[in-house]
């Protein structure tokens, strides 16, 4: 129940209670006074009827005391009656006096009172009696309604005093319960003006309960904005459910990596239609945890659900979303690379155990030792260029330091490459030069040239007698390009897209002739990711290749 509906009530319980008390005790009053006026009048009466008796004597004449209501009585010492002024009454007829109680009283006291009710006719008499010199007993009475009727006369009256004034006290306990309350409602807005000085503990209370509410909804405001901006923020896909597998929560990289819908407070259902995903969410609201491999999109998703306790009580469930695509790449790369290692180094080894073991037991002739000796030395240089290159790819798997930079002039690099390279490319009849304008670029001086040696060593490689190589640096913007060409075979289109994978070689043959091991390229990758720069590869089949790497330009706060 409403305080204001409480109060209202009670005031009105009030009034009415006081108007009934107010009407009792008034009823009560009015009759006690009006009583006491009736015995007091026949009191006077008594007395003026003695006085006119003991004037006139049996002459005395009452009967104007009938038009007043008031009966004279004369008893005398025997206790008939010798007298009454009621119109007809036949006095012989009467009984005796003597019984009745004012009489008595009178003929004691010298005066007597009494008063009787009449069932039948509602009425009251009063009687007043006094002793006259003669031993008679003069009575006088009068009779008037009872308590009762009179109070069945008023009761009307108070009935619409009553309602009139419970109209009056409705309207103002109204009023005054609005006046009572508004103070208090004028709390909840401003709990530094206090109408009642009552109120004022209670205020404080208030006040220092919202403040620490504040404080704590501030807080927790705070903590879910980092949580909201973390969740935002991960590159993992996360989404909450409860546990009627409706969503509560979710961030766009979940929408991205499900291609799910973005909804929110509906059930799962309507968020991702994959069946594997739906089977992992009902293993999870189930208590279990579970891990699945989705694939969506091209892409290996790896999902994770688990159920979320709060006092020891399941409540939820939590799927956080991976792309573990790159992961899986890199596993397969692992394998491949792990076997053409095996395969690779496999090959020269058997040549070498091969040679060795017919030179060992003399199954070679005297004049082809010399040939096996060369093939052997051969094969060996094959294995530790290998190996070489296996370490290269090693150590460029970690990042690069930042305190390994430095500016380098990329042209004086690639000179230096070509220079070295010359040698090698004369004997297979193929030109190599290098020019450019002089630009820095931030970098690792030792990482850079094996970059640029190896770009012209295959160009030099696959490349046709007579043939060129050129390795130009040049700015386009900001960025810095090392532009490398040859007019050698050039590149099927079908492989263009694995030439920098580990051991991809697309003439396997003619690699193995021109000692090539299939890692050139993959080193040339790694190191232009470690800095930041692009690969772009053109090539034609039977008219040369193009490789142009982009580097960023120089940052002196690099060094």
């Amino acid at each position: 129940m409403k305080l204001k509906s409480k109060i209202t009530r009670k005031l009105l319980l009030v009034g009415i209670i006081a108007i009934l008390l107010t009407a009792l005790s008034s009823s009560f009053a009015f009759w006690y006074f009006f009583t006491e006026q009736v015995k007091n009048d026949l009191q006077a009466y008594g007395q003026i009827a003695v006085s006119d008796y003991n004037l006139y004597e049996e002459k005395a004449d009452f009967s104007s005391y009938e038009k007043s209501g008031v009966r004279v009585t004369i008893v005398d010492k025997d206790g008939r009656v010798i007298l009454d002024n009621t119109p007809g009454v036949n006095l012989e007829e009467l009984e005796n006096h003597n019984n009745r109680p004012e009489i008595i009283q009178a003929r004691e006291k010298g005066t007597g009172k009494s008063s009787r009710n009449s069932d039948t006719l509602d009425k009251t008499s009063y009687y007043y009696a006094i002793l006259m010199d003669n031993g008679s007993v003069l009575r006088v009475a009068k009779e008037t309604n009872s308590i009762f009727t009179v109070f069945g006369g008023i009761i009307p009256i108070i009935g619409f005093i009553i309602l009139y004034v419970f109209a009056i006290c409705l309207a103002f306990s109204a009023e005054a319960t609005k006046s009572i309350i508004k103070p208090i409602e004028d709390m909840a807005v401003d709990t530094e003006n206090v109408a009642y000085e009552e109120l004022i503990p209670f205020s404080n209370t208030i006040e220092e309960q919202r403040e620490k509410i504040n404080r704590q909804i501030e807080k927790l405001s705070q903590e879910k904005d980092k949580i909201d901006a973390l969740i935002a923020n991960m590159s993992e896909g996360f989404v909450l459910f409860d546990m009627d597998k409706n969503v509560l929560m979710k961030n766009e990289s979940a929408l991205n990596l499900l291609q799910a819908n973005d909804v929110v407070n509906v059930n799962v259902i309507n968020f991702s239609r994959n069946e594997k995903f739906l089977d992992s969410i009902d293993k999870a609201v189930q208590g279990e945890n579970n891990n699945i491999d989705l694939q969506i999109g091209g892409k290996e998703i790896q999902v994770l659900s688990s159920p979320v306790f709060s006092n020891n009580v399941q409540n939820g469930v939590i799927c956080i979303a991976m792309d573990i695509t790159e992961k899986k790449k890199a596993e397969n790369m692992r394998r491949e690379f792990t076997a053409n290692v095996s395969h690779e180094l496999k090959t020269p080894l058997t040549s070498i155990s091969g040679y060795a073991e017919m030179i060992e037991y003399g199954m070679a002739k005297p004049e082809d030792v010399k040939g096996f000796a060369h093939k052997i030395c051969r094969e060996a240089g094959r294995l530790v260029t290998l190996i070489g290159d296996i370490l290269k790819l090693s150590q460029l798997d970690e990042p690069l330091p930042q305190n390994r930079l430095q500016s380098v002039n990329l042209t004086e690099v690639a000179k230096e490459c070509a220079e070295a390279l010359k040698i090698n490319a004369e004997k297979l009849n193929v030109s190599i030069e290098a020019s450019g304008e002089d630009v820095q670029i931030s970098g690792n001086r030792g990482l850079l040239y094996e970059l640029i040696y190896n770009l012209c060593d295959n160009a030099i490689r696959y490349n046709r007698s007579g043939g060129s190589v050129k390795a130009q640096v040049k700015k386009d913007g900001e960025k810095v390009l090392l532009v490398v060409s040859d007019t050698g075979i050039g590149i099927p289109k079908e492989h263009q897209d694995r030439i920098f994978e580990r051991f991809y070689r697309v003439d396997k043959s003619r690699s193995k002739e021109t000692g090539g091991t299939g890692l050139g390229l993959a080193i040339v990758k790694y190191i232009a990711e470690q800095h930041s720069a692009a690969i772009t590869l053109e090539s034609e089949e039977g008219k040369g290749t193009t490789i142009t790497i982009s580097f960023p330009e120089f940052d002196e706060n690099a060094e």
